[in-house]
């Protein structure tokens, strides 16, 4: 009676910690970014050292709205200016294109050759469906491999 008393209490204490561990695939998520200079953006709130909770992920995406909590004590680092390396014209290059209006007045080039192409596509004439010629169909005598001996499909 007694073994039976413990493998109950064992096989129901196993239990209930297998249930805690499946139920912490749904615990919230703490926001770790990256890089300190990178925000981690969902649904268009910053979530940097926040907590996000919700049923995301493999088990059920999108059946419960994911839940955002951003971080009270979470200051952004101050942006700096992005360096610029320009190696070839050691300065930023134009912008718009580069273009030169002509004179009014000038001499104008002769004109182009006239150039005209077309392209066509035609059937050849005759009928739409060609069949295989049909004619009378041979069948060819049954072949008797050994002499004296039937075929073993033909039983007398």
């Amino acid at each position: 009676m007694r073994r039976r008393v413990l493998a109950s209490v064992v096989s129901s204490a196993l239990a209930a910690l297998s249930a805690s561990a499946v139920q912490a695939d749904h615990a919230p998520a703490f926001v770790v970014p990256g890089r300190s200079d990178v925000p981690v953006i969902i649904n268009g709130y910053d979530a940097s050292w926040g907590v996000v909770e919700g049923d995301w992920g493999l088990t059920r995406p999108g059946a419960v709205p994911v839940t955002v909590y951003p971080s009270l004590h979470y200051v952004p680092p101050p942006r700096r200016p992005v360096p610029r390396y320009f190696p070839t014209l050691g300065g930023p290059p134009h912008l718009g294109r580069y273009e030169v209006n002509p004179p009014a007045h000038r001499p104008l080039p002769p004109p182009a050759q006239p150039f005209h192409q077309s392209w066509s596509a035609a059937s050849d004439s005759g009928p739409v469906t060609d069949y295989a010629p049909t004619g009378p169909m041979f069948i060819s005598p049954e072949v008797d491999f050994a002499p004296g001996r039937r075929p073993p499909h033909r039983r007398r």
